[in-house]
């Protein structure tokens, strides 16, 4: 699904993270990506409503039996149980599937784009499965355009950052092609060679 990464690139950048002041430690400096480079990149939304993390577990329970309209049991000790989700997040796929099994056009938009942002800037490390927290800001379709998606994809990648850097740690999630891409602006050495 990453085939596009360049994982050795990456770790290399993850390597230099500090989590204390959310910096990469160059030779020369500090640098960062910034909301201006989120925009740019992307070319995402930075600025508008805020999204507040984590909403109780409760709620999310309400949520995804909205959405894939069968019950829903858990989180049980962290963990829901149900053929949707697989060790805390919901299966991507099996999600997509449900979505068009529904036939009802508002729900098969919303599961759409729960898999969109869920696998693109909201990735976790399993790379299949989509944080339940998502969900809640898709729910009214009216509001999702005037959210600050770039904002929460940027805080979302330095808390991703962060755990990287803890001792133990083996992989990184997050938007990682928005930190290939800052880097390929910011280091042009690193590029790809285009062959023309």
């Amino acid at each position: 699904m990453m085939q596009h990464l360049d994982t050795s690139l990456i770790t290399a950048f993850v390597e230099r993270w500090q989590p204390d002041t959310n910096t990469f430690h160059m030779p020369f400096g500090e640098m960062s990506i910034l909301l201006h480079d989120v925009h740019h990149i992307l070319r995402i939304l930075v600025e508008g409503e805020l999204m507040r993390d984590d909403p109780h577990p409760d709620l999310l329970k309400l949520d995804m039996h909205d959405l894939v309209r069968v019950p829903v049991d858990g989180p049980v000790g962290g963990k829901w149980k149900s053929k949707w989700f697989l060790n805390g997040g919901i299966h991507a796929e099996g999600l997509l599937v449900r979505g068009r099994e529904m036939k009802i056009r508002d729900l098969e938009v919303q599961t759409y784009l729960f898999v969109l942002l869920g696998s693109t800037l909201f990735v976790d490390k399993s790379r299949d499965r989509l944080r339940p927290a998502i969900n809640v800001f898709l729910k009214d379709q009216r509001r999702v355009a005037g959210y600050a998606w770039g904002a929460a994809a940027l805080a979302y990648l330095y808390r991703q950052l962060r755990m990287a850097t803890r001792v133990g740690s083996k992989s990184i999630c997050g938007c990682l092609t928005l930190l290939q891409a800052w880097i390929y602006e910011y280091f042009p050495l690193f590029r790809p060679s285009q062959i023309l």
